[in-house]
């Protein structure tokens, strides 16, 4: 694929690009198509767009897991790393702990961040598919679900962009601290899913038409009410588990990364080689 300068675009980032655009787009669609809201009937949420929304998911990720293995940037000691660990966040994920806080999320965003973000991004939406594969957790939230886990899984790879050349302590405490972050931030994003469709009071419900500054005070209303008590036990359940096992299995993690790396590297140069001959 040739862009307009001239240069080949790489399959793997223009699919990424994709795949970021329609889980936004799902996102915001209700609050741009005002017409889709059926007051009071919370179940109506996303009934037609959910499974258009999870086959492109599905089918952009596999189209990206495919690009960056022909293109190198996956080989088959990797992705069956991105499989192990996805497929140990899905049964970790079935373990519920007090206030519903469980150890999903602390392994995605180590790969992610061990691994970097499109890995990442495949290991979040990959390994929320597969726990509700086990839990039987299918139905129209589980898209958006995806999409919030692959992007926690891919904003840890970007943060290690930023952390590289910190010594392994800081690396830690960053990461614990984007752990506590991600606590919120998922159940604050995935309540978006429905939000616009929940009709309860005209302070915590969204009503078409309103500016940007009532619109996020009404969601802020509702996020406190309803879902920040529990959303703060899941940071603290992630800082805990990050603080005791983080470094270890970061360590881990990157010594593996680091080696399959090299293995690519050699790989690509040798196929540099044999296209020049």
């Amino acid at each position: 694929m040739d862009s307009p300068l001239g240069r080949k675009l790489d399959p793997g980032v223009v699919t990424f690009v994709v795949l970021n655009i329609v889980g936004l787009l799902a996102y915001l669609n209700p609050f741009f198509a005002p017409g889709l809201h059926e007051d009071g009937l919370q179940s109506f949420a996303h009934k037609t767009d959910a499974p258009i929304v999870f086959a492109a998911a599905a089918t952009l990720c596999l189209v990206l897991a495919v690009a960056d293995l022909t293109a190198g940037g996956l080989n088959s000691k990797s992705l069956a790393a991105l499989g192990v660990l996805a497929a140990l966040a899905a049964v970790l994920r079935t373990i519920t702990l007090p206030a519903g806080a469980n150890l999903y999320f602390f392994l995605v965003i180590l790969g992610g961040y061990a691994f970097g973000f499109r890995m990442g991004f495949l290991l979040g939406a990959l390994s929320f598919f597969l726990s509700a594969v086990v839990t039987g957790g299918f139905g129209p939230w589980l898209p958006f679900q995806m999409f919030a886990s692959a992007w926690m899984g891919s904003s840890a790879g970007a943060l290690r962009l930023v952390t590289v050349h910190a010594g392994r302590r800081t690396e830690v405490a960053a990461v614990v601290a984007f752990g506590i972050l991600w606590g919120l931030l998922f159940g604050a994003i995935t309540n978006l899913w429905s939000w616009p469709f929940f009709s309860a009071g005209p302070d915590i419900s969204y009503e078409a038409g309103l500016g940007p500054v009532e619109t996020v005070r009404r969601y802020w209303n509702y996020y406190i009410l309803t879902s920040f008590g529990w959303d703060l036990l899941r940071s603290i359940c992630n800082a805990v588990i990050l603080v005791f096992v983080g470094g270890p299995l970061l360590r881990a993690l990157v010594r593996f990364r680091e080696r399959f790396s090299f293995e690519l590297r050699l790989t690509v140069l040798a196929r540099k080689i044999g296209s020049r001959r």
